[in-house]
């Protein structure tokens, strides 16, 4: 079957350039708005081209199973039946846990085709998990079934008398695991047809092809609609601001739960008839796959590149040691702005590959902006917008709304607009402000676009540290610790003061065998940040940086754990050391954050009175807290 997959390209150096694109309708440019026809488009272009290759040890050499697009067209064919089969219809979801392995993708594009996909962090707590399946409203799901080195089965089974009835649970079968004969996913599935759909189905471009979840700034994942519209538009869009061809070979080394390994990793890849290699089910997280990187690209040829900050930066630091990596192409792209542009440039010094940071979230369906593949990364820029995306920066009133559009280079909350971007959450408590009243989706980003029209971030409205009314961008120390030769991480948060409302404070994970300690990278900070107020008050080094799925620091936990040092140290100066005091700082579904104080004290000491003296410590603080006695 002959299927005409890549674009003939034309240039993209700047905004001029985009604007031409965009001189035709996107209408003309995207063939149809469902996503599952450019799955098929991608599986039928070569069907015996291998699809996935899987390697399970992170080691290049080792055994490797190879899945065709034939055989991968066939087996999702199987998994949509079998969910159609079980209730699923358009409307419905089918929710899975699964590390990256071939069955993750089968289920994933069985789920698409019959329902709704809905793929769900499996290192997420059973509390969590039980509330993303009631959310989603799951008439499936499938979870890896009891591995070693994985819980995901033991999370299910302490929730399985909270699952909703009828909710179908299948299983899988991993490395080394344990099979479930009554319930399993890849036995169920081969009963059904694989040649062909056993339904009809035809999305509509509104239509919800996905539920992808969200941490955000709250710490408590939500679930995000993304529609047919907008991945057929992505499929398109990103396959021309990166050239995608058939010939490419691509690493799945992001997380699938998210976007980037979701839409990236999956749909556009194989919309695009690329070849995916599976390095590791743990993907980047799994340190014998970063300590094999070079030696992947030349054992399989990659060809695209991608990574987050965290990725990148170890990789800097352990650059290719006469690997051939000829294969790659000449750009390569990241997830993130907060990567610093001396690693951006270290990268292109060692692999000849430039880095084009990027713009997105999973509200709108990965990237919405990026550097030009032609033209000038401006390194610690997020790019130019994608064709027929719009992105402005504003100056909000008090009441949420617009007062005015800001002028080039003037600081200001970053909109988006486009045919990508979410209608919405699943959960309609979360909608609420994230719309402007003429439809602009508001981020919660600040920043600025400059006379080219390169959007420029400057922090998150949330992560700006304020100190006694002094605004701090957190990336002016990021950058200044992370200059530092023995520090790899670094991440700034405002710590809780009486006094100034917030303190700066860092962060810092060191470069294995470093010896720096946090009192001289307090004053190497103070020695290089001239703006005096953001000199961070404490460093705090970590052993190993929490970070979020796709590998950037984790500033929802690091806020939690500077309020716990504070309200600590605040307490135990006014209470003495005769009392016991525990504090613990976490999520609230109401308040954003709850600050648990517990409490020991011998019999004879006045309950009522220790809870006025907490009183008059916690006032201070705009912080909702409970006193626990023990």
């Amino acid at each position: 079957m002959s299927v005409r997959i890549a674009e003939s390209l034309t240039p993209l150096r700047n905004l001029r350039d985009i604007e031409e694109l965009e001189r035709v309708p996107l209408g003309e440019r995207v063939w149809s708005w469902d996503v599952n026809d450019w799955i098929r488009r991608g599986c039928a272009f070569d069907p015996d081209k291998i699809a996935l290759h899987y390697v399970e040890g992170g080691d290049p050499d080792g055994a490797c199973a190879s899945v065709s697009y034939r055989e991968l067209q066939h087996r999702s064919n199987q998994a949509a039946n079998l969910f159609h089969s079980l209730g699923v219809g358009p409307g419905d979801a089918v929710l899975y846990l699964l590390p990256t392995t071939p069955q993750h993708y089968v289920a994933m594009l069985g789920a698409l085709a019959a329902g709704i996909a809905c793929c769900v962090n499996w290192m997420l707590k059973p509390a969590h998990l039980i509330e993303l399946i009631r959310s989603s409203r799951a008439k499936v799901v499938v979870a890896l079934g009891p591995t070693p080195g994985f819980e995901i089965w033991e999370n299910i089974e302490a929730i399985r008398g909270d699952i909703p009835d009828p909710v179908h649970v299948l299983s899988v079968r991993g490395a080394a695991g344990t099979k479930n004969p009554e319930a399993d996913f890849e036995d169920l599935a081969a009963k059904q047809p694989g040649d062909h759909l056993a339904f009809v189905r035809k999305a509509a471009p509104e239509d919800v092809a996905a539920y992808v979840h969200s941490g955000g700034t709250t710490g408590s994942p939500k679930l995000v609609k993304l529609t047919h519209r907008g991945f057929s538009y992505k499929c398109w869009a990103n396959s021309v601001v990166m050239g995608h061809v058939p010939e490419d070979v691509i690493f799945s080394d992001y997380p699938m739960f998210h976007i980037a390994g979701f839409f990236g990793r999956g749909i556009m890849a194989i919309a695009g008839a690329m070849t995916i290699v599976i390095p590791t089910p743990l993907g980047a997280r799994d340190r014998r796959f970063l300590s094999n990187y070079w030696k992947f690209i030349e054992k399989f040829r990659i060809s695209v590149l991608s990574g987050v900050p965290t990725t990148l930066s170890v990789l800097a630091k352990n650059p290719p040691n006469g690997e051939d990596l000829g294969s790659l192409r000449p750009f390569m792209s990241t997830g993130s702005t907060s990567l610093p542009s001396e690693v951006a440039r270290e990268i292109e010094r060692s692999t000849g590959v430039r880095v084009l940071l990027t713009y997105g979230a999973t509200e709108y369906t990965q990237n919405v902006a990026q550097g030009p593949r032609d033209g000038d990364p401006k390194y610690g820029s997020a790019g130019l917008r994608l064709p027929y995306a719009q992105i402005k920066t504003v100056k909000l009133g008090a009441d949420g709304n617009v007062e005015r559009d800001c002028a080039v280079d003037e600081i200001g909350v970053v909109l988006v607009n486009g045919p990508s971007v979410t209608p919405g959450y699943v959960n309609p408590v979360y909608n609420d402000g994230i719309f402007t009243r003429d439809g602009w989706f508001n981020s919660g980003d600040l920043g600025r676009i400059d006379a080219d029209g390169y959007l420029w971030l400057t922090g998150r409205a949330k992560d700006v540290i304020i100190r006694g009314g002094h605004n701090i961008d957190p990336s002016i120390i990021e950058e200044t610790l992370r200059a530092h030769r023995e520090v790899v991480l670094a991440a700034a948060v405002g710590r809780p003061d009486a006094h100034a409302g917030e303190l700066p404070v860092a962060y810092v994970q060191l470069v294995d065998g470093a010896t720096a300690t946090a009192e001289e990278l307090a004053a190497f900070a103070r020695e290089y940040i001239t703006e005096q107020a953001a000199a961070p008050k404490e460093v705090y080094v970590v052993d190993a940086m929490p970070v979020t799925d796709v590998g950037k620091p984790h500033k929802v936990q690091l806020r939690f754990d500077a309020a716990r040092r504070a309200f600590t140290s605040a307490l135990a100066g006014t209470l003495g050391p005769d009392l016991g005091i525990g504090v613990e700082v976490g999520p609230d579904a109401s308040t954003g954050t709850r600050v648990t104080i517990s409490v020991s004290a011998p019999p004879a000491v006045s309950r009522g009175a220790i809870e006025s003296r907490i009183h008059e410590v916690m006032k201070a603080y705009a912080t909702h807290y409970i006193v626990k006695w023990m």
